[in-house]
């Protein structure tokens, strides 16, 4: 008993140790969940603090960001400064000194020239600034070269007669005059059309008969451009003595010999080829200016011309023209600022250095090398620094209050089914189906491929028109305009603005094109000019007079984009027509700016004609970019080159992938119809009315000639037959017999109906084209509602054959042949079935 009892005790000693041990557990969970939920909290609010404190100093840092660039916006280099050394920015500040050692360097280079020549440094109150696009005033503040551009307007010279200079030409004059005194060099860059040619010639006279230096003045000028300097400077300085050194070998030693020899000369005026021809004559002489008229072909320091013009020729002063904003790339740049003072800026390589690379001093430190958009605007900023004393650019629309405006608008235009077709199968295989030749021994005609050297080629010619891949020629008839999307929306305006009185300047980049478009004038009667690269300078002066004269009865100038963007002075259009667009802006901006210029009268309209396509859509997209780049004017290194070549092939690969007829609803949207096109080009309301009323009486009169379902457009079921041949089906519906196609096939086997569909005079004789292909697509479509329908069009088919023919012809009897078939059959589906008996 007393062992039970001991048993029970111990039993419940262990229970009451147990239940304590199990409480203390329990307890200890308790308290350390208590603790990690307490550190958890703790946790998550030393984090929200550290992230508050973090987003507050992101946006402290992101306001102190806004405030400098706004200081460098507002040009207020002490106030960015300031906010620079307050951010405590090591970058920045960096970049900072940087930048200002290098405009240290530049002003003691100058202040050294500027000695070798014994001229005083301006006093501190003296006024020079050079205008850019924003800055108001050529004498709005010193500079950081301490140049002082001469506070008063100059006087218009008394040799210069052809009219008055107006007040921006006069300040232009001051500004070039200024650089003049201070033996500096410099780039006019004003906009295209605000008379750098007038301004150049003013300075000539200025220095003659103000500072009595009589030359000889230089003067290189770009071929095309040549007639047009020449009849400017008998108009404004008839009194210079200008030599025009140009022609073959004989005449040049003739130029030289009664006209230069005795130095009885003011002014030579010479091309690029001549300046490298015959430098061993021309270097001779102590040149007291040097102007070389579009400038920007400097821009590659290594090309012949400009090492030849740079180092070979010696003058007084410098002065390069252009009207082409200067490009994106810091050696282009250089190499002008080179040629203009080489004892200032001497090095490409520490030119880049201060402007492209400039953290390369951080290389291995952990810091990236490439900029942030402050430090870019920055170096942008500066480099604008040291381009503004020899560098002046104003545009028309702060200048010229008083020219007229100019308005550019897309016009987008549907591709023909002709024009879809190619445009596949360059995408699809990177070859095109031509036109065949047909093997006389075997009378078969054998479609060959053409090769695409360049597929981006390919597809704009596809988009123009498709009669450019046509060798054998073509009808010139109404599918001249019914197979080309362009050419279709180009004879929907152009009656209507030769009805209203306008003239129109149209510009292709592809001379062969030029001859498609030369046909549809004449097609539709338009009076035209032509110029392109093959048009002699003489012949360019000719026809410029030509259409500028009065009561002139040419309606449109024809001009490629590139032989017709310089030199051209066409003010009396007042359209512009951009066919194809230029990768480059520049090229479509400089040959709008033939009729927007000094001179026009009337508002001036731009069309620019785009298919939507994707390859003419990018071309529009890159040469806007490419437009909103060059308002930096420069940028801070070479952020564009690097890709250039992975972007053209990822570009290529994207638009062959790119299928054409996924256009969604909003791209088919976009193509322009007659209302819209009439509001666009109308100026008044009474020509609004005009253009409708020509747009009724074209649909009546096509209406009549065409039938009312009549589309102007070319469908895919309208196109020739050999083009769809490949894309033929193998079959037509049930209720069209096997066989009857079958045989109808092997006829054609030996009979080339493409040679009958593409004869010049064809449509002069059928009417009403039709082709099997054709008969084929509507089958598929169900367009034939009876047997009656069908039968139709096989009629017509074999009538037009036999029309077109002689009656002796293989054509003629393989037509009535198959008419047979065709009829036999028909007439067989038609007959009902008889029923069985039994």
């Amino acid at each position: 008993m007393k062992s039970l009892s001991n048993e029970k005790k111990r039993r419940a000693t262990r229970l009451v140790y147990l239940r304590a041990v199990v409480a203390h557990a329990r307890e200890f969970h308790a308290f350390h969940k208590a603790r990690v939920s307490s550190l958890a909290k703790v946790s998550r609010n030393v984090k929200s603090l550290v992230e508050s404190k973090a987003n507050k100093a992101e946006r402290e840092e992101d306001r102190q960001e806004k405030l400098r660039l706004k200081a460098l916006k507002a040009n207020d280099m002490a106030a960015y400064s300031k906010l620079v050394a307050e951010a405590k920015n090591e970058r920045l500040t960096y970049l900072l000194s940087q930048t200002n050692t290098y405009l240290d360097s530049i002003r003691a280079l100058v202040k050294s020239h500027r000695e070798k020549f014994g001229l005083v440094p301006a006093a501190a109150s003296s006024s020079s600034d050079v205008a850019t696009d924003g800055q108001e005033d050529v004498d709005e503040e010193l500079d950081y070269l301490g140049i002082a551009v001469n506070s008063e307007m100059p006087r218009q010279p008394q040799m210069l007669v052809g009219g008055d200079l107006k007040e921006y030409q006069l300040r232009g004059l001051q500004w070039m005059v200024s650089l003049y005194d201070n033996r500096l060099n410099g780039i006019l860059a004003d906009e295209m059309g605000l008379g750098k040619t007038i301004q150049s010639i003013s300075l000539i006279t200025y220095v003659m008969e103000v500072k009595h230096n009589l030359g000889p003045f230089l003067v290189v000028v770009p071929l095309s451009t040549l007639s047009n300097w020449v009849n400017e400077f008998r108009k404004w300085a008839p009194d210079i003595t200008l030599v025009v050194y140009k022609g073959h070998p004989q005449a040049r030693k003739d130029i030289f010999r009664l006209e230069m020899a005795s130095m009885q000369f003011n002014v030579l005026l010479t091309t690029y080829e001549y300046i490298m021809k015959d430098k061993h004559v021309l270097r001779k002489y102590d040149w007291q200016y040097i102007i070389v008229d579009e400038g920007h072909r400097m821009k590659n320091a290594q090309s012949k011309f400009a090492m030849t013009l740079g180092s070979l020729y010696t003058s007084r002063n410098r002065l390069l023209l252009t009207g082409t904003p200067l490009q994106n790339s810091l050696p282009e740049l250089w190499s002008l600022l080179n040629f203009l003072l080489p004892t200032i800026f001497e090095s490409v390589d520490n030119f880049e250095q201060w402007f492209s690379k400039p953290f390369s001093h951080f290389t291995g430190t952990g810091e990236s090398n490439e900029l942030t958009d402050e430090e870019r605007m920055l170096i942008i900023h500066r480099l604008h620094q040291v381009l503004r004393p020899f560098l002046l650019r104003r545009v028309k629309s702060s200048v010229l209050d008083q020219l007229p405006d100019k308005v550019e608008r897309v016009l987008r235009c549907e591709l023909s089914g002709w024009q879809k077709i190619m445009y596949r199968r360059i995408q699809e295989g990177g070859s095109l189906l031509m036109e065949g030749t047909q093997d006389d021994a075997k009378k078969t005609t054998a479609f060959t491929a053409k090769g695409l050297s360049n597929i981006l080629m390919q597809l704009r010619k596809v988009c123009n028109h498709p009669y450019l891949f046509q060798t054998q020629g073509y009808p010139i008839d109404f599918d001249i305009v019914r197979s080309a999307g362009k050419f279709e929306l180009l004879d929907r305006m152009l009656p209507k603005l030769h009805a209203a009185g306008h003239r129109v300047l149209m510009f292709s980049q592809m001379t062969q094109l030029m001859h498609v478009l030369e046909d549809y004038f004449n097609y539709r009667g338009f009076r035209y000019l032509r110029l392109d690269g093959s048009t002699s300078a003489d012949e360019r002066e000719q026809r410029m007079f030509m259409f500028n004269a009065p009561d002139s009865p040419y309606f449109i100038f024809l001009l490629s984009t590139r032989a017709g963007g310089l030199g051209l002075n066409l003010a009396t259009a007042d359209t512009v027509v951009i066919f194809d667009s230029d990768w480059n802006p520049a090229m479509d901006a400089q040959a709008q700016d033939r009729a927007h210029r000094i001179g026009q009268k009337n508002e001036v309209r731009v069309f620019r004609l785009i298919t939507n396509s994707p390859i003419e859509e990018k071309i529009l997209s890159r040469a806007t970019e490419k437009l909103n780049m060059n308002n930096l004017v420069v940028e801070a290194g070479k952020f564009h080159a690097k890709s250039k070549e992975s972007d053209r092939r990822a570009m290529l690969e994207s638009l062959i992938k790119m299928e054409n007829e996924e256009a969604t609803e909003a791209d088919e949207a976009l193509v322009i119809d007659n209302d819209e096109l009439n509001s666009i080009m109308a100026l008044t309301p009474s020509e609004e009315k005009l253009y409708q009323q020509i747009d009724h009486d074209r649909a009546t009169r096509e209406r009549h000639q065409y039938g009312a379902h009549f589309n102007r457009l070319m469908h895919t079921s309208d196109v020739p037959a050999w083009l769809k041949e490949a894309d033929a089906a193998e079959s037509l519906k049930e209720h069209v017999d096997p066989d009857m196609l079958a045989e109808l096939k092997r006829k054609r086997k030996d009979v080339s109906y493409r040679d009958m569909s593409e004869a010049q005079d064809y449509y002069n004789i059928v009417q009403h084209a039709m082709d099997l292909q054709t008969i084929e697509d509507r089958i598929e479509s169900d367009e034939y509602t009876s047997f009656a329908m069908l039968e139709r069009d096989f009629k017509l088919m074999f009538d037009n054959a036999q029309l077109y023919n002689h009656r002796d012809s293989l054509v003629y009897h393989d037509a009535a042949e198959m008419a047979k078939v065709v009829k036999s059959k028909l007439n067989a589906f038609k007959k009902p079935k008889k029923k069985k008996t039994s």
